[in-house]
């Protein structure tokens, strides 16, 4: 069993330590069933870490909720999408009925591959004191590697708890943009490319090379190790669980 960022600062505490040494990221899935669709696959991803502590257990530092949709099928793809609080609506612009919408499949040239499924990434999260280690990156390479043998990735790039504000001043909206504009690149490191017909939305159909070189580029990240203060332990936030 995973030990928590707060349980893992109680270890240090008790064995008179100050700090405390990550290594070895790993990634843990689960399936959710939050919905009762036949087309709709509810995930979760669990970011571990390795610490040095004897006989202690792995932290949890990160975690990725994420859902795949066969395509296809008798459901309508906007019920697939309910569980994204509302996003939906974004992204159901990119499907036709069951099936991707025409843009898209020209854009990745699926038509001449089967696409049966769709991988979407939601929310991807790292504890504060481990990002700049592109450990959120390889997260999402590793979930599209493990769970997408083929089909499409699409995702939208929106920064958590920035719902929009209507009456939202300009600097607002300027930082929301500069917001999504890092989100978007950060997320293109693991192989997704704006979609031509949604340029707010990314995609990467498995049918190209992209996706595998970027998480042979991510690769290296499987050998962080970073070592994290008491204060950081005990100030840090703990990832999202898969009922949050």
């Amino acid at each position: 069993m995973s030990l928590s960022l707060a349980a893992v600062a109680d270890l240090v505490e008790t064995e008179g330590r100050g700090s405390v040494v990550l290594l070895s990221p790993r990634v843990q899935f689960r399936s959710v069933g939050h919905s009762d669709l036949d087309a709709c696959l509810d995930w979760f991803a669990e970011l571990t870490m390795t610490v040095d502590i004897d006989d202690a257990d792995d932290v949890v530092v990160g975690s990725l909720d994420f859902t795949v949709i066969r395509l296809g099928t008798e459901d309508p793809i906007a019920l697939c999408l309910d569980p994204f609080d509302g996003d939906h609506e974004m992204l159901a612009g990119l499907f036709d009925g069951n099936q991707l919408a025409g843009q898209v499949e020209e854009q990745y040239e699926t038509l001449a591959v089967i696409t049966e499924a769709v991988l979407i990434p939601n929310i991807a999260f790292v504890t504060e004191p481990l990002r700049g280690h592109d450990l959120g990156a390889w997260l999402v390479a590793e979930t599209i590697h493990r769970m997408l043998p083929t089909g499409i990735v699409l995702m939208w790039p929106y920064p958590v708890l920035s719902d929009p504000d209507p009456d939202a001043d300009p600097a607002q909206i300027a930082a929301l943009d500069h917001a999504i504009g890092r989100l978007s690149d950060h997320f293109g490191r693991c192989g997704l490319t704006p979609v031509e017909s949604a340029p707010w939305a990314l995609g990467m159909s498995t049918a190209f090379e992209a996706l595998p070189a970027a998480r042979s580029r991510l690769g290296a990240v499987r050998n962080t190790t970073v070592s994290l203060t008491l204060d950081q332990l005990r100030s840090a936030s703990p990832p999202p669980a898969p009922d949050d």
